[in-house]
Formats: structure tokens, C-alpha cells, sequence
């Protein structure tokens, strides 16, 4: 199974690191676990804080595989490869100078990642035509400067749902797009072709469809809810990428009406434990109390003092390493002796878990 990007750490609890299995769900042989899409990066601000010994005491040897040779070489020899995939590279580079950062900025800018490109002090962001996106972090105090490039979505064509969550909100413009959940209660998709001015109107389009309840936007997002309590997450992500989320797990019976057939087909998919393979339920249901364990962790974070979340980052290693061994578990999965009812059941744990990130401030993005 490979691996797919999430997005970058923005303030506003989505992620920049990887660790996401990649692919659609789209029925069986599809499998994909939302470990986690801000696992690696909620610590971005946390290495701002606890620094990063390793890559100073580590001997950096540039990759010649990987996203790494899409990136100019850093001319240091100090420093540590985190990770270098097809989808996903990320790196810190020690003993780096001001003037080093800048001109790697530049070096990078000469590569082609100029696309929407932002420097805003210590930081540099911007993606290259092919919607690649890369990430510059630089940490004066420390003289380190992290790296992150991730790959762009795999697109495909989409049909807008008539039923379900999404069929509560409008079709988008375009029909390119990659669908990251469908339940009886949450419906996320990422829709390509959509520049800024698409994602604006689009906005529009939603409230006129009734989510102008308890609304917060910005030039880059809009939230709200609809009068039965149904939540809408709109996100312009960059490269003419936007992402649509909608939840009625809190809604009325009126909402929850108006995706009646989503919720007939989950009444027929709802999995009976007795047809379920004890080997996939005992995998599903360890998933479920990780990502748990990892939403306990996140509100703990999040209500820390910088003392204290300095002081979390053992705990952090721990559930990174926990990470690695999930992904070697469910790239493990021979998905040609999944069960319809195992096939119901990961529905089930990936509804429940999704909302458990959602009431831990996590968003989902991948």
C-alpha cells in the first residue's frame, strides 16, 4: 500500500505530515485508516520548542531517490532524512544560517515552487505547477530548518452523492476529485480544479442551500451549520484544491431525513459481529482504541502550557512509533478475504473514529 500526503499545520489542528495509508474507499479493496492525519505534523510547533538534538549530532546525506530530488541540494552536511517517498519527503537541516535559509528559498523558487509561494519570516510555502507543495520551517534560535514536500491528491472523476450527507450540499463545479469519506454521517471529499474564485462562489452556493447557521469564514475557509444542525467545513487547501466536509451525526430527525436513503443503506451495512472475521474485528477495534488513545492525547496538547507540551514529547514518540507499526499492520491486510460484513464494520469504526477527531479539534484532511 503506498502513501498519501496530509496537508500542512496551519493553526488550525490539520496536519503536514504523512502516515496516511493512500487510496479511496470505494468498497473492498479499498482500505483506508485516517492514522492520523495530524499525527506527525501537531508537533511542528513542539519542535519549535524542544528542537531537534538528533539532526544536529546526525550526518546528512541527501537522497538520491524519492521527492527529495525534486528539492535543491541544502549544502549541509548536518542534519536527518525523516522520511522520502513517492508521496511524501521530509527532513531537518542543522547548523543552517539566516542567509542559508534565504538562499535555499531561492534555490527552491528556481526549482519551481513558485505556485501561490508565500515567505513570511521564518517561513516559506508554495507548490510547483505539477501541485506538488512544499514547506520551509526556519527555526532561527535553533539554526535548523525543516523541510517537507508532499505529493498532490490522485484525482479521479467523481459523481456527486444523491443521497447521504453530501447530497445536503451542492455539487461543485468541477467533477474532479478524491473522495476521502462516505458514511451515513459524514461525507468528505477533495475536489480538484477549483481555483480561488470557484471555492468563493461555492461558498456562496452553501449558504443559499441553508448553512448560514453559526458561521465563521475567512478568505481561505467557511464553516456553519444549517437550521437542523448538519456542520459544513469548506477549506481552499492550495492548487486549485478545495476540500468539502459535511457531518449530520449531530443533526435533527429532519436533517437526518433529508439523507434518508444514506441512512437505509447503513441500516444494510451495519455489520452483525457474529459474521465478522475475528482477525479483521480485533485489528479494526485495536485501531479504534489507538486513535482514541491519540484524541486523549491531542486535548491533553492542546490544553498544555508550553512547559508541558515540551515535556509530552516522549508521549508523542511513543504514538509515532505506534504509527509505523499501524501502517505495517494494514499494508499486512489481504483485502481479497474481507467479508461483507467486515466491510460494513470498517465502515462503522472509520464513522466513529472520524467523529472522535472531529470532538478532539482535530479536521480531517488527507
Amino acid at each position: 500500500m503506498e502513501w498519501e500526503r496530509a496537508d500542512g499545520a496551519d493553526g488550525s489542528g490539520a496536519s503536514s505530515g504523512g502516515g496516511v495509508p493512500k487510496g479511496k474507499r470505494g468498497g473492498k479493496g479499498k482500505i483506508v485508516l485516517i492514522v492520523v492525519v495530524a499525527l506527525i505534523a501537531i508537533f511542528a510547533i513542539a519542535r519549535c520548542n524542544s528542537g531537534s538534538s538528533d539532526a544536529k549530532n546526525s550526518k546528512l546525506e541527501w537522497p538520491t531517490s524519492g521527492l527529495a530530488t525534486m528539492l535543491p541540494d541544502p549544502g549541509t552536511d548536518r542534519g536527518k532524512v525523516d522520511y522520502n517517498s513517492d508521496s511524501r519527503f521530509s527532513a531537518t537541516l542543522a547548523k543552517y544560517s539566516g542567509s542559508d535559509y534565504s538562499g535555499y528559498v531561492d534555490a527552491c523558487k528556481e526549482k519551481g515552487f513558485t505556485v501561490e509561494g508565500g515567505l513570511n519570516g521564518s517561513t516559506y510555502k508554495a507548490f510547483n505547477e505539477e501541485g506538488y507543495q512544499l514547506s520551509l520551517y526556519y527555526y532561527e534560535s535553533k539554526e535548523e530548518l525543516s523541510v517537507s514536500l508532499d505529493a498532490p491528491d490522485e484525482m479521479a472523476t467523481i459523481t456527486w452523492p444523491t443521497s447521504g450527507p453530501g447530497s445536503l450540499v451542492p455539487a461543485p463545479s468541477s467533477t474532479e476529485g478524491s473522495i476521502v469519506q462516505d458514511s451515513s454521517e459524514v461525507y468528505q471529499v477533495n475536489v480538484g480544479d477549483m481555483d480561488k474564485d470557484a471555492f468563493s462562489a461555492y461558498v456562496t452556493q452553501c449558504k443559499d442551500a441553508g448553512f448560514n447557521v453559526d458561521y465563521r469564514s475567512g478568505d481561505i475557509y467557511y464553516e456553519a451549520s444549517n437550521a437542523d444542525g448538519a456542520k459544513l467545513r469548506i477549506d481552499y487547501r492550495g492548487a486549485n484544491v478545495v476540500s468539502i466536509w459535511v457531518d449530520i451525526s449531530d443533526a435533527s430527525s429532519a436533517g437526518s431525513d433529508a439523507a434518508s436513503s444514506s441512512a437505509s443503506t447503513d441500516s444494510s451495512t451495519t455489520a452483525d459481529s457474529s459474521l465478522i472475521t475475528p482477525e479483521f474485528k480485533e485489528t479494526m477495534d485495536s485501531y479504534e482504541e489507538f486513535m482514541n488513545k491519540y484524541c486523549d492525547f491531542m486535548v491533553k496538547y492542546t490544553d498544555a502550557d508550553a512547559v508541558d507540551q515540551a515535556s509530552m514529547l516522549a508521549d508523542y514518540t511513543d504514538l509515532v512509533q505506534q504509527e509505523t507499526d499501524w501502517a505495517k499492520r494494514i499494508s499486512d491486510v489481504d483485502e481479497s478475504t474481507l467479508s461483507d460484513a467486515d466491510d460494513a464494520y470498517y465502515i462503522e469504526v472509520q464513522a466513529r473514529v472520524s467523529k472522535r477527531l472531529i470532538d478532539a479539534g482535530v479536521q480531517i484532511q488527507q
